[in-house]
């Protein structure tokens, strides 16, 4: 019986701890030539990317809410 209640938490948590535990970068993703798939839309935002150096431009697609993170050329 005791076992029963024990399981239910690592059932419940386990998945979330093993995705917070071995997932790499979040959602931060590696730099792109360009974003793939219809409806990206080009935004004003601009950054220096302190692991590579290099100036990134930020891609939205609206239909997703996705971000994608493209060189600057």
């Amino acid at each position: 019986m005791m076992a029963a209640l024990l399981i239910w938490p690592v059932i419940m948590f386990g998945p979330i701890l093993a995705w917070l535990l071995f997932r790499s970068g979040g959602y931060k993703r590696l730099p792109e030539e360009q974003p793939s798939g219809p409806g990206w839309e080009r935004t004003e935002e601009r950054f220096l990317d302190p692991t590579s150096g290099e100036m990134l431009v930020v891609w939205y697609c609206a239909r997703t809410g996705e971000r994608a993170y493209v060189r600057a050329v």
